[in-house]
């Protein structure tokens, strides 16, 4: 394959990238894997290990896609408190990788637990 084939390959994708056709259900799935990714990290050791070091970065890609999706336009105070709360989260999954006792995982999960079951309930 010459350069150019590969070069218009790549831009054709780009342009037929597939869209996200059911926002809610993209949501959902991010906070069940955010949840499911809490879980494995409050019963694994502190920080270090490969495996751990990769948890902990779909937690953080998780939150990141979370907070980003938020609409302060249309909804500035419960926009507002979810970034808080995700915030919160995202501190427990650092305090978690530096080795620190301090982390409330379970809190984090709890969390997480209950903005995902009311997100199910709002479609």
């Amino acid at each position: 394959m010459n350069k150019f084939i590969g070069k218009q390959a790549y831009q054709n994708m780009a342009i037929t990238a597939p869209r996200i056709e059911d926002p809610h259900a993209a949501i959902t799935v991010c906070l069940e894997t955010l949840l499911h990714n809490l879980k494995i990290l409050r019963e694994m050791p502190s920080g270090g290990t490969e495996l751990f070091n990769k948890v902990a970065s779909k937690c953080l890609t998780a939150i990141y896609i979370l907070q980003s999706s938020l609409d302060f336009d249309k909804g500035r105070e419960i926009a507002e408190n979810l970034f808080k709360l995700y915030e919160y989260v995202k501190y427990q999954v650092v305090e978690k990788s530096k080795k620190s006792n301090t982390s409330d995982m379970d809190c984090a999960v709890s969390i997480i637990s209950e903005i995902s079951e009311s997100w199910k309930a709002i479609k």
